[in-house]
């Protein structure tokens, strides 16, 4: 009786303009160190400006735009410096959690990883780039998921929607055979082999988000 009388909480006008938001901040419609106005935004999407202001501010949180008073509103971007500060705390992240993953969750994480392989040979063959993305952020996604930690699985989330952005901005020209070879260590229980893989996969990322942001 008490389910029947349960009601869907209906989604408030701020998730969907933040959503939307971050859409185009993560798939390129607006473009990194972008200025945005409130007031144009809520024009185009068809709101007031209080749950674009809303939204923004929730967007702040996620690291995807930088709110700066008498200035304005702009999508978030990088300096070489900032770059290399993601990607080193990323590689520590990323690594911590993996090697939890393998001594806690190994066979889910290998299933895990092994189906992302998989859909990355499809999207791959398709030159399907927006999928190749998705697809490698889900690869990396399921260290954390298959790990106990709930603190490495929280600072993921300090950084997760900068790395969407980059991604789409720059999908990976080899995905198969570098995450194949993640898969393998993984599947043969070789934790140091397979962190030290990772480290180096992460950190050569650097030239390809470099030219996201638009460095040279």
């Amino acid at each position: 009786m008490t389910r029947q009388l349960e009601l869907e909480r209906p989604r408030l006008l701020t998730e969907v303009v933040a959503e939307r938001l971050r859409e185009a901040i993560v798939k390129g419609d607006l473009k990194l160190g972008e200025q945005v106005s409130e007031a144009q935004l809520a024009q185009r999407m068809g709101v007031s400006k209080t749950p674009v202001r809303e939204a923004l501010l929730r967007l702040k949180n996620e690291g995807l735009v930088e709110i700066h008073p008498q200035r304005g509103t702009f999508v978030f971007t990088l300096s070489p410096q900032e770059l290399s500060h993601l990607l080193q705390f990323r590689a520590m992240v990323e690594t911590e959690a993996l090697r939890e993953a393998m001594q806690s969750h190994p066979g889910e994480l290998l299933q895990r990883m092994a189906q992302c392989v998989k859909e990355m040979k499809v999207a791959e063959r398709a030159k399907d780039l927006p999928a190749l993305a998705r697809i490698d952020m889900s690869f990396h996604q399921a260290f954390f998921e298959s790990c106990d930690n709930h603190y490495l699985r929280g600072s993921y989330e300090l950084l997760r929607h900068q790395l969407t952005a980059l991604r789409h901005r720059s999908p990976i020209a080899n995905a198969v055979s570098s995450h194949q070879v993640l898969v393998d260590a993984v599947e043969d229980h070789d934790a140091e082999k397979a962190c030290a893989l990772l480290r180096g996969h992460v950190l050569e990322n650097e030239p390809r988000y470099l030219l996201a942001c638009g460095i040279a």
